[in-house]
C-alpha cells in the first residue's frame, strides 16, 4: 500500500471512514494532508489489510478454520494489484452479506482453486466497466470489449496471484494444487464457508470472493 491507502485503510478500519467517501480519496480528490488534518489518532497498524480482513471476518463464524488463509491470501492480492497493475485499493473491513449478493446481478466474475492440503477458490466478480478497467490494467492496454481477451487477462492475473500463493503455502510444507481459472457471466456467488469483500481503487469497486469450494 502506498502511504495514503495505507492510512486510508486504518481508518476504517478504526470506523473513522464512511464508505462514502472512498471513491473520492482512490481518485484522488482527497489528499492525505486531507485526512491527517482531521486529527483522529489511530493505533500503530503494519498490516491494515490484513486487520481490514480479520474485522470482517469476525461476522461469520462459519469461516473460523479458514479466517487465517484468507487474510493471508487477500495481503498478497492487495499487494499484486499494487504490483502488476500499479493500482492501490482499501478493503471494507465489514463481509458483504448473502442477501446483499443475491441482489446484484450482472455482474461478470473470474475464479480459481487451489486444492490439495489447503482447499480455497478465490474470485474477482465486477460490473464491465471496472471489470474492463482492471483487466486493462493487467495487459498493459486498453480492452473495450467484454471478449475473450478481457476474460483471459484477469484470469491470468488471478493465476499469477495463485501462483505467487502457492509458494507461500509450500514454505509451510503444504502442497496444494492449482487448477485452471473459471470465468462466467451474471454470477451471484454461493460458495461455502464464503467471504466477500468489496474493494475500492480508482477505476472503481469490486468484490473480492473467498470461499472453500466453487461459485461460479
Amino acid at each position: 500500500m502506498s502511504t495514503i491507502e495505507e492510512y486510508t485503510q486504518r481508518l476504517l478500519n478504526a470506523g473513522e471512514l464512511k464508505e462514502s467517501e472512498l471513491p473520492d480519496i482512490m481518485e484522488g480528490r482527497v489528499t492525505e494532508a486531507d485526512l491527517r488534518s482531521r486529527g483522529i489518532k489511530l493505533d500503530v497498524d503494519t498490516h491494515p489489510a490484513r486487520t481490514a480482513v480479520l474485522l470482517a471476518a469476525k461476522s461469520l463464524s462459519e469461516i473460523d478454520q479458514e479466517t487465517t488463509y484468507y487474510a493471508d491470501f487477500v495481503e498478497l492480492f492487495v499487494a499484486s494489484l499494487q504490483r502488476f497493475m500499479k493500482l492501490p485499493s482499501v478493503i471494507l473491513p465489514v463481509a458483504i452479506p448473502a442477501p446483499t449478493l443475491e441482489q446484484k446481478h450482472g455482474l461478470w466474475g473470474v475464479s480459481q482453486r487451489l486444492t490439495g492440503d489447503v482447499s480455497i477458490v478465490d474470485g474477482i466478480l465486477a460490473r464491465d466497466r471496472v471489470f474492463l478497467a482492471l483487466a486493462s490494467r493487467y495487459a498493459g492496454f486498453d480492452l473495450t470489449e467484454m471478449d475473450e481477451d478481457t476474460v483471459d487477462a484477469l484470469e491470468e492475473f488471478l493465476n499469477v496471484v495463485n501462483g505467487l500463493f502457492i509458494v507461500e503455502l509450500a514454505n509451510r510444507k503444504f502442497e496444494p494444487d492449482l487448477e485452471f481459472p473459471r470465468a462466467a457471466e451474471d454470477v451471484i456467488p454461493r460458495g461455502s464457508h464464503q467471504l466477500a469483500l468489496r474493494l475500492y481503487t480508482a477505476v472503481g469497486h469490486f468484490l473480492l470472493i473467498l470461499s472453500t469450494d466453487a461459485f461460479l
